[in-house]
């Protein structure tokens, strides 16, 4: 399970000053005079390797609220579409929401986008986002797309848009190589 001294947040210090360290026995990422736009949100983890990181941010849980309410979130798919040192983590989320063995509320699927980057001498982190927020990131895989209807489970139509266009834009260019090698 991940606490709050094994994940730390970047901490972005202004120039010519000094940058204070969390005391946490463990060590901090500390990104002196970077722009506070590339690290806010994102979390490392000492040491963390990409395939533990995609272990962790894809296990599901469970949990139960005092009143009986079982909430169950399940990764029902996902991938890594990226390089060596950064890319982009997909998932598709269920979660259920169950009293007494029978459902209690419609359950929920959501898609996740979870940006994913190594840092030298200290591990991989993250910044994660859903659907919703409209990320910036168009890679999504179109099946995932099917698993969370949007007219069912509601979404962000003009991303989703985006993500054809992106589909069709790569489907056009891996035509265009095809065809260039063929002459």
């Amino acid at each position: 399970m991940t606490t709050a001294i094994d994940l730390q947040l970047h901490y972005s210090c202004p120039k010519n000053t000094d940058c204070p360290i969390w005391d946490t026995g463990k060590r901090v990422v500390n990104q002196q005079h970077s722009s506070q736009e590339k690290n806010m949100g994102w979390l490392f983890r000492n040491g963390s390797t990409r395939k533990g990181l995609i272990e962790e941010r894809t296990e599901g849980w469970e949990r139960t609220n005092t009143d009986g309410l079982v909430i169950t979130s399940t990764c029902l798919a996902h991938c890594y579409r990226g390089g060596s040192f950064s890319g982009v983590l997909w998932s598709v989320w269920e979660r259920t929401f169950n009293k007494d063995g029978t459902e209690s509320s419609p359950k929920q699927r959501w898609i996740q986008c979870d940006l994913l980057r190594y840092q030298r001498d200290f591990g991989w982190g993250y910044k994660d986002m859903e659907e919703s927020c409209g990320p910036y990131y168009f890679s999504c895989p179109m099946k995932y797309l099917e698993i969370v209807p949007i007219e069912q489970y509601g979404g962000n139509e003009e991303w989703r848009e985006q993500v054809l266009l992106h589909h069709q834009r790569s489907a056009e260019k891996r035509r265009a190589r095809r065809a260039a090698k063929c002459q």
